[in-house]
């Protein structure tokens, strides 16, 4: 026995270690290049908004709850790079996934936020997004391309860098 424990570690080290490149390519989602799919969704206030309007524009989406610490951090960022950068081309469509509407919708009135504010409430879009832990942020270029995905928080001089890039 051993003398085949260091291949049982072996093949175990292996195991993990595809286990763990599997779960980084799912975090991942689509690809950056690769053309976003669309989707429609209500807002708070029961409009529905589709992404394939907005070509000609650079996207932001940003999957985001109200419980979420990182990503109540980085709304601040969100409001102030839409304030800059809306006139250029650019919008944002913050995808609200795990509040109920009320938690969410009384979260971005009392913070002031004017970005649009989607509800994806079966998740649908999440899960078409491959969104495994927010916030989950995606640039579209004004063809719909993606050409930046982040998982986890980012600061606002590095969303704007991200950004500024496509308008």
């Amino acid at each position: 026995m051993k003398k085949y424990a260091p291949i049982l570690i072996m093949i175990m080290a292996l195991a993990v270690a595809i286990l763990a490149l599997r779960q980084f390519r799912s975090q991942e989602g689509l690809s950056v290049g690769q053309q976003a799919p669309g989707f429609t969704l209500n807002d708070f206030e029961g409009n529905l908004v589709s992404l394939n309007d907005l070509r000609g524009k650079v996207v932001l989406l940003n999957f985001w709850s109200a419980a979420c610490p990182p990503c109540r951090e980085q709304m601040v960022a969100l409001q102030q790079l839409y304030e800059d950068l809306s006139a250029q081309g650019f919008t944002i469509l913050a995808i609200n996934v795990n509040d109920r509407q009320e938690v969410a919708l009384n979260y971005l009135a009392e913070n002031g936020y004017t970005f649009p504010a989607l509800k994806d409430a079966d998740l649908a879009v999440a899960r078409m997004y491959a969104v495994t832990g927010i916030p989950k942020t995606l640039i579209l270029d004004r063809g719909g391309m993606i050409r930046d995905v982040r998982l986890g928080p980012a600061s606002e001089a590095t969303l704007r860098r991200m950004i500024e890039e496509w308008l």
